[in-house]
């Protein structure tokens, strides 16, 4: 087994983002802000070189019925996109602090962190659609109980085309190789996911994914989810989230809600 140290890794973790931050200067030709939340859906969009984009939220979620209920919290569950060029970015992510609650016991501590990067392959403009690959290795960084103790690699297919009316449509499909009782076994997830430019700053979205299985042991999670996103100036956005799982397997509800900041990584 791996050795664990998770308050190490939180530092390291919050010390990168801490450190890009300061280098952040002067005015720069500023790109879209195109986020990889709230949905579960991701973009197939990269950000530019030299430009740093951290996106961040909290989730509460529950499942099953008193006395059996699950309730957990994660936060701040963050996603920090690093531009390094050539359509490719760097990206460093976790759920952040984990509560779960069940009956009388209660699990609290730090989840394990990912790494991964994102590579623009197709570009809309000059194709039928956006295409992009997303390879991510988790590493075992979390605490005990909420770490799946081993290192598990996770491909996302990304895609995306506009349409007309100010639609968007967008889906994933994610390989992954997961750790439970200190062996892999694999799971695939399929999303779609259909949003619109609602006036004002305001976006809104409607999702439906699931995975093959939710564990080793448990069935597909099929979920539905829809919420709303705000931008402010193309630097910063704030959103909202909710959703319903279809089959036993998956959660029962959640909701969410977070914000994402656009900044130049260093002097341009």
């Amino acid at each position: 087994m791996l050795h664990r140290s998770p308050r190490l890794a939180w530092t390291c973790l919050f010390l990168t983002a801490l450190t890009t931050f300061a280098q952040a200067q002067g005015p720069a030709a500023r790109p879209p802000l195109v986020t990889d939340r709230p949905d579960f859906t991701e973009s197939s969009d990269v950000i530019p070189r030299r430009w740093l984009q951290f996106e961040s939220g909290v989730t509460v979620e529950w499942d099953g019925r008193d006395p059996l209920r699950t309730r957990s919290v994660s936060a701040p569950a963050a996603l920090f996109r690093l531009g390094l060029g050539f359509r490719t970015e760097l990206r460093i992510g976790a759920e952040g602090y984990v509560i779960e609650r069940r009956e009388t016991e209660r699990t609290a501590g730090y989840s394990d962190v990912e790494l991964g990067a994102k590579v623009w392959l197709l570009q809309e403009g000059r194709n039928a659609f956006d295409l992009s690959l997303i390879p991510i290795v988790s590493f075992p960084a979390g605490d005990a109980g909420l770490s799946s103790d081993g290192v598990d690699p996770t491909l996302k297919v990304t895609w995306g085309r506009g349409l007309p009316a100010g639609f968007w449509v967008g889906g994933n499909l994610n390989f992954a190789w997961l750790t439970e009782g200190g062996s892999h076994f694999s799971q695939q997830a399929l999303s779609l996911s259909v949003n619109r430019d609602i006036g004002r700053g305001w976006n809104g979205y409607l999702e439906v994914y699931g995975f093959s299985r939710m564990t080793r042991t448990t069935g597909a999670g099929i979920t539905v989810n829809g919420g709303v996103s705000r931008q402010f100036a193309g630097r910063a956005q704030i959103d909202v989230e909710a959703g319903h799982g279809l089959t036993e397997d998956a959660p029962d509800w959640f909701v969410g809600a977070g914000f994402a900041l656009l900044l130049p990584s260093w002097k341009q």
